[in-house]
């Protein structure tokens, strides 16, 4: 599967689906430690471009195509496609009302709707494309989507610590991926993680410009996720910003209230990836806006 941040829910569901049908699926949930010490770039690049994978079930969305992994993966994927020839390998699936660019996907290339489905229907639509016999599975019954109305409220297994714990890790693993990307602008970008923090330090000619941490703590008899960043590091322990845990009923999954003292933006519930996407761009705002003075 290949989906942005703001699908993870969804992708989530999918996987577990599939795998409920016999289906091996590559989900990055599920190959959090053989990734260590990894180049997520690489590795994903080699299970998207046809080393691994059977097929890519790529979630297209408007927030698929503005993210630059899933856009890597997908090109990976494409390339991959256009040598295999008449063999679909590219299985996409849209979400939400989104425009496919003409030279990402021919617009003769059938998709599916994630509209149209329930997200067990999908599975089994899967399960019988590998399966590779349209008759090996019994077409399904239409499967009743929201049939019973639930309560919006966070269930009994829900925690705010891991979900703050789980997200901390989320930020570390993907700002590891992300660090090798600023070389060719020449910023160098070093991560480090231990306990329950992380450090992030920009440097350019070996000196540090930009720094951010960010710390899973009790704050004011809280715990949340507090942030400090700035130029050309944290200063002392000052915070800029926090994130607290809270149920997201509508995504079905724990977020992050996100808290920037310095802006008037209202507070935003984020995903982790979603989460990550902000504090990256502070990287990518900072490199922006210096790099005339370093001209």
């Amino acid at each position: 599967m290949s989906f942005a941040g703001a699908q993870r829910a969804l992708a989530r569901q999918f996987a577990r689906e599939c795998e409920s049908l016999g289906l091996v699926v590559f989900f990055d949930e599920n190959v959090t430690e053989e990734m260590w010490g990894r180049d997520f770039i690489t590795e994903f690049r080699r299970v998207y471009g046809g080393k691994l994978a059977r097929y890519v079930v790529p979630f297209l969305s408007v927030e698929y195509f503005d993210s630059g992994y899933p856009m890597d993966e997908f090109y990976a994927a494409i390339a991959y496609a256009i040598k295999r020839g008449d063999d679909p390998y590219v299985l996409p699936i849209t979400v939400g009302d989104v425009e496919i660019p003409e030279e990402l996907l021919r617009s003769s290339i059938g998709y599916l709707r994630s509209e149209n489905y329930s997200v067990e229907q999908l599975a089994q639509i899967a399960a019988k494309r590998v399966s590779g016999s349209g008759d090996a599975m019994p077409t399904p019954a239409p499967t009743p989507i929201a049939a019973v109305q639930l309560p919006k409220v966070a269930p009994t297994d829900f925690s705010q610590f891991g979900t703050l714990e789980s997200g901390l890790a989320t930020l570390s693993e993907h700002f590891r991926r992300a660090e090798s990307s600023l070389a060719p602008f020449g910023y160098s970008c070093h991560v480090s993680t231990g306990g329950s923090s992380l450090e992030v330090r920009v440097e350019s000619h070996g000196r540090q410009v930009y720094g951010l941490k960010v710390q899973l703590q009790d704050w004011l008899g809280s715990d949340r996720l507090t942030m400090s960043h700035g130029w050309p590091r944290p200063s002392g322990g000052a915070i800029n910003a926090w994130a607290t845990a809270e149920w997201d009923a509508e995504a079905g999954e724990g977020r992050f209230r996100f808290s920037h003292f310095s802006r008037t933006t209202p507070d935003r519930l984020l995903s982790a990836d979603e989460l990550f996407d902000v504090l990256w761009q502070n990287v990518i705002d900072f490199i922006e806006q210096t790099q005339g003075r370093r001209a």
